[in-house]
């Protein structure tokens, strides 16, 4: 039975100024690095208005998993993220489904939610589910997933913030 994950981030900007730095080949770059990533390439593809709608990350990433898990993908797994976002609202809010494929028989599905907060900052929910194929061990497997998913969005939240305020 798959994972459901549930995970929230703030920002202490609007929206718009969020997207903009999330939406930076710079700044992916920089927030997988941050996370261990040891290596990554990211890709962004604009919509018909100019406006950044997919962003694509790959990233390998050290093996962190229970021995089971690590026999099947070795000792590094690959990680492919799309992000697929939409045209922003008159509040600067969005929406996204991300897909996560990892080089292991494991994925997520789900959907980002960029918003404005009342105190003028942002949040991004995110919302999905973690699967793994494994027979016996793949609710071990997503649960160590998502702790380790919950890691990188707070230290994409931390980076972004850095970015932020420069």
């Amino acid at each position: 039975m798959p994972t459901q994950f549930e995970f929230s981030q703030n920002f202490p900007a609007s929206p718009v100024e969020v997207f903009a730095v999330l939406s930076q080949e710079e700044f992916i770059l920089a927030k997988c690095a941050a996370t261990g990533s040891l290596s990554a390439k990211a890709t962004i593809e604009l919509r018909e208005d100019n406006e950044p709608g997919t962003l694509v990350n790959i990233r390998i990433l050290p093996a962190d998993l229970p021995a089971p898990a690590k026999s099947l993908v070795g000792e590094t797994i690959t990680v492919t993220e799309t992000q697929v976002w939409s045209a922003a609202k008159p509040d600067g809010s969005r929406s996204a489904t991300v897909n996560v494929e990892f080089s292991g028989p494991m994925g997520f599905t789900g959907t980002l939610d960029l918003a404005p907060t009342p105190s003028g900052g942002s949040t991004i929910t995110t919302r999905g589910k973690f699967t793994a194929n494994v027979p016996f061990i793949g609710g071990k497997i997503e649960k160590v997933a998502a702790e380790q998913t919950q890691r990188y969005l707070a230290a994409e939240e931390r980076v972004a913030g850095e970015w932020l305020s420069q």
